[in-house]
């Protein structure tokens, strides 16, 4: 799925989001930066080449561990967010190196237009995966199923450094070039990798930010 085949920031929702990752949510914002937020959506949307993959796994949850594919992973934030759910999604997306190209671009000539860029960006990579894991729940192994919110490695006590493995297991380099430096930071930057589990019990995946444990988030929403 091509991200400049939907138009993703073509509505207020989008500049709402935008304005969330510039810190602004709370200003009352000019028609300039509106404009500059517009006119970066459009540039970004046509650098960019957005790819994913995914895999579906059953999964199995004792105490605080929580197995499927090869991951034996220990975490109590992850088996509580996992409870109910099988099977399970791990998912690696990213916005390409379109996105870092430009991101470079700006911040060596401009930083005003450098932080709209992040935000856009972010956002841009935000929705996508919102609009993947839409797609994904289509498939027929889920049919019935309703998603949690997407968790990622660094969250909570869920180790940053089971990267290496969503990466491995997802075959990510080859699949959609995407990498992790020696920190276990996703290469490109505007890249993401979640674990989504699938239950029959509905939950509301609009309500990210209270599920999160990070209270002093720049970013929350709640």
């Amino acid at each position: 799925m091509e991200i400049s085949e939907n138009a993703f920031f073509q509505n207020e929702a989008f500049q709402k989001e935008v304005l969330r990752y510039m810190g602004c949510q709370d200003a009352k914002i000019d028609e300039r930066i509106v404009s500059q937020i517009t006119l970066m959506s459009e540039e970004a949307s046509s650098d960019i080449n957005a790819k994913n993959v995914f895999g579906i796994w059953d999964c199995l949850i004792e105490a605080d561990t929580v197995t499927f594919g090869e991951m034996n992973i220990k975490s109590h934030a992850l088996a509580d967010h996992l409870r109910n759910c099988n099977p399970v999604v791990l998912l690696a997306a990213t916005l390409g190196t379109g996105a870092d190209t430009l991101l470079r671009r700006y911040s060596a000539l401009d930083m005003e237009k450098a932080l709209i860029a992040q935000a856009v960006c972010t956002a841009m990579i935000e929705r996508y995966c919102d609009t993947v894991v839409c797609e994904i729940a289509q498939n027929p192994r889920l049919e019935g199923l309703h998603p949690t919110t997407r968790f990622s490695p660094g969250y909570g006590d869920f180790d940053i450094k089971w990267q290496k493995d969503v990466l491995k297991l997802l075959n990510a380099e080859k699949s959609i070039a995407l990498f992790l430096s020696d920190g276990y930071m996703l290469i490109p930057s505007k890249s993401v990798t979640a674990v989504i589990g699938f239950s029959k019990e509905k939950t509301n995946v609009n309500e990210k930010c209270a599920l999160c444990t990070n209270t002093q988030c720049a970013y929350r929403k709640v």
